[in-house]
């Protein structure tokens, strides 16, 4: 199975960056490990990402 990547550039406080820095001196996968956190994140806040939506259709 490809995998295709897209590049999506974000910006993080020094504070997130630190933190990041301080996940792969305990040899994390940065990448792999921000990949899952969105995907959790997503999985989490879809139901409510999906009503808001609805919500701001007008019915005319």
């Amino acid at each position: 199975m490809k995998q295709y990547t897209i590049r999506q550039t974000i910006m993080i406080s020094t504070i997130q960056a630190k933190s990041l820095e301080k996940l792969k001196q305990y040899d994390v996968n940065i990448s792999h490990f921000i990949r899952i956190a969105i995907k959790e994140k997503i999985q989490r806040d879809w139901k409510n990402i999906k009503e808001e939506k609805e919500r701001i259709k007008l019915p005319f």
